[in-house]
């Protein structure tokens, strides 16, 4: 898990909140123990991209996209890894910050494996599940199975969450570790930066050679040597999701699982697990769009631009009507029309200076 003290100061982005025309931005949704950071630091070693945290803290926190935090990053090309499942509020934040989600997953055996070594060797505190320090010291078989029973129904939450993202890319670990030049260029392609490939490739040269980014041992198919008993728990919480029986990676998660419980030889992890673009479930809708234009901009449009209209149109009626308070034929009947315009002009004027200010913060 990354936060902010751990960035160095040239890779954390701040100090405005416009957007330039054309930027990528990259949020990088991924199971922790995917190999995240790795990918991360890669795609922030190409030309114009840096690193950003769309959250305030980590610790036993969900990382939840967090507006502040777009806003001081929405002018720069960025990527953005974080433990962020898919909700209404994810999708709302990448639509109005033109995030691309790349959702990066990898198998809920191996993930078990990783989280046990890091419980043991580097942190206990995760908002997977709650651990203690005391829990760092059982054995194997207790850690990976409490590990089993208390992290990976996150993980499935996480995944079957992003299944039914509209528009988001899934990759895999696996596929990662087999290539990740390839998988790097799929990536910024998708996200429409179009880096050539030898500038993907330098990067990740760039980052293999400085040993910067925790890639555990960088093997996969670790998960093949956990125990029966936790094997049977992981199929157990997957056989809650029958609608994702056919999902490629549900099929290869128990392929690898069928294997280590039956001594089978076989591939770590199959070769041709293609998870493609998320979001088989559930399509993109008008009304989404719509209904996310409403809670974030109606209200501004409406105190900004409308009120003041009206404000101004019932002042000019007020004064072209001759029998108001004051009737126009008297003496000093102009009097309450001036008013009225006076008060409704600096209405008017009080609105869009704070519409103006709010435009000026929002960077929009």
């Amino acid at each position: 898990m990354v936060s902010i003290s751990q960035l160095e100061a040239s890779d954390w982005v701040g100090a405005s909140d416009q957007q330039g025309p054309g930027k990528s931005h990259i949020l990088l949704a991924c199971m922790p123990k995917s190999g995240s950071t790795f990918l991360s630091d890669v795609i922030s070693q190409l030309p114009g991209f840096r690193r950003a945290l769309l959250y305030p803290s980590s610790d036993r926190r969900e990382q939840e996209l967090d507006e502040f935090c777009l806003r001081e990053v929405n002018r720069h090309d960025y990527v953005a890894q974080s433990h962020t499942r898919y909700s209404e509020w994810t999708a709302d934040m990448c639509r109005a910050y033109n995030l691309t989600p790349i959702v990066l997953v990898r198998s809920l055996l191996d993930v078990i494996v990783s989280l046990r070594d890091h419980v043991r060797t580097q942190s206990h505190v995760w908002p997977m599940f709650f651990a203690e320090p005391p829990h760092a010291h059982q054995d194997e078989a207790r850690l990976e199975l409490m590990i089993a029973k208390l992290a990976t129904p996150w993980y499935l939450n996480f995944y079957m969450s992003w299944r039914r993202a509209p528009r988001a890319l899934m990759v895999s670990y696996e596929e990662m570790l087999r290539d990740p030049v390839a998988l790097t260029h799929r990536i910024v392609n998708f996200a429409g930066a179009g880096a050539p490939l030898e500038e993907v490739r330098d990067a990740v040269e760039r980052v293999q050679a400085a040993a910067r980014s925790r890639l555990n041992v960088g093997v996969a198919g670790r998960g093949a040597k956990l125990r029966a008993e936790t094997i049977h728990t992981v199929l157990d919480l997957m056989d809650y999701y029958p609608e994702a029986a056919r999902d490629p990676y549900f099929v290869a998660v128990r392929a690898q699982a069928e294997a280590a419980l039956t001594g089978a030889k076989a591939e770590t992890w199959p070769q041709a697990v293609d998870l493609g673009p998320a979001g088989r479930l559930k399509p993109a809708r008008m009304a989404d769009d719509l209904r996310h234009w409403m809670r974030k901009k109606a209200k501004r449009v409406m105190l900004g631009r409308v009120a003041p209209a009206v404000l101004l149109g019932l002042a000019a009626l007020y004064w072209m009507w001759p029998h108001d308070l004051i009737p126009d034929n008297q003496p000093y009947g102009y009097t309450d029309d001036g008013m009225v315009a006076l008060l409704a002009g600096f209405g008017a004027g009080c609105l869009m200076v704070k519409n103006a200010r709010q435009r000026l913060r929002r960077g929009r």
